[in-house]
């Protein structure tokens, strides 16, 4: 319920994909669920129908991690800043704490490596890194939200060369 709660109170979602490991979904309780349904079925086909009251317990059980896994594996980005892991803060960063960024080609992903300050009380800052792999039908438009949210304080621009320099 709380992973639920958690994913309905993100508000401006402007993309979002799967990031599970079996074909976008969690592996795990993936594979748990489909054990479930089909030992329901085989039961459900055996007549054993003294059983059927365990069995929809587990597939509940199971109905309810698969849920909570595949939300907490989906990545959000929303106006207000990148979301990892709907149930982890620190796997969630705002566009204004990003001091800088990495872009890399990776095959079938593109991997964007973000560096943000952690303020620790009575401690110096560090640098946190969050690692985003972004898949490739969805990395022209996590591109143009890149460039409209941090182009502004990461442009190169062009470098001013004049006299000498300029044939150097």
């Amino acid at each position: 319920m709380v992973t639920a709660s958690n994913a309905l109170r993100l508000r401006n979602i402007e993309i979002s994909w799967r990031a599970g490991k079996l074909f976008g979904f969690p592996l795990f309780s993936t594979i748990f669920l489909f054990v479930t349904i089909t030992l329901t079925f085989l039961v459900y086909t055996q007549q054993l129908y003294h059983h059927t009251v365990t069995m929809v317990c587990y597939n509940w059980i199971g109905v309810n991690w698969f849920v909570t896994s595949y939300l907490m594996s989906k990545r959000f980005v929303t106006d207000h800043g990148i979301v990892k892991n709907i149930n982890d803060p620190s796997q969630t960063v705002a566009w204004s704490r990003i001091m800088d960024y990495v872009e890399r080609n990776s095959g079938k992903q593109m991997k964007y490596i973000f560096f943000y300050p952690e303020h620790v009380p009575g401690e110096r800052s560090r640098s946190i890194r969050l690692e985003l792999d972004v898949p490739v039908g969805k990395s022209l438009s996590f591109g143009s939200i890149i460039q409209c949210k941090l182009g502004r304080r990461f442009s190169l621009g062009e470098p001013e060369v004049t006299g000498i320099e300029q044939l150097k």
